[in-house]
């Protein structure tokens, strides 16, 4: 299955569930600026499925899709802007960053490679029980724990569903990842 195909498939999947929730029409908030979680930090413990991922040796960059990472990290998004960009929707925007290791299989050295993501993280509040979100920025990666540091970018689609105020269940997926973690929101 293609990055699009399972792309596509997954916000669709997002959009018939909120679709089909019984107060679905009563429920959108995305022209009420403000009406989400008020937090000052989203904290998200995760589980990492890597597909996309650059192998370095000497100059020589490839993408390998056969080789697939397993893994788990942790990631932070600090809120900056409320509202986001475009004031007249419930949009926020905030610095994110963390940690993520994995298994590695065609690792030179090592059986694990270590990612290190900072970025931008531009949130859109659907509904009450959905938000949307893209996270674009840099990531470092390594074979091991820092031996051999090489940067790369990272972009990234996801969504969380929100359980409550404070917890939802959040999914991203694009270059080098798909994750699928608990979010916390907190502040």
């Amino acid at each position: 299955m293609s990055a699009k195909t399972t792309l596509a498939s997954s916000l669709a999947a997002a959009a018939v569930l909120v679709a089909l929730s019984p107060d679905a029409a009563a429920q959108v908030v995305i022209k009420q600026p403000n009406a989400h979680p008020d937090y000052t930090a989203e904290l998200e413990p995760h589980g990492a499925f890597g597909l996309w991922h650059r192998t370095y040796r000497g100059n020589l960059h490839q993408r390998p899709f056969a080789d697939p990472e397993f893994g788990g990290g942790f990631r932070a998004t600090i809120e900056i802007l409320d509202p986001g960009f475009i004031p007249k929707l419930n949009n926020t925007v905030g610095i994110t960053f963390g940690v993520n290791v994995t298994s590695c299989g065609r690792c030179y050295r090592d059986d694990y490679r270590f990612y290190t993501p900072v970025g931008l993280q531009w949130n859109f509040f659907i509904v009450k029980q959905f938000s949307a979100f893209a996270d674009l920025g840099f990531i470092l990666s390594t074979e091991g724990f820092y031996r051999e540091v090489y940067p790369d970018f990272f972009a990234m689609l996801g969504g969380r569903y929100h359980f409550n105020e404070d917890v939802s269940l959040t999914f991203r997926i694009g270059i080098p990842f798909f994750t699928l973690g608990v979010s916390f929101f907190v502040g």
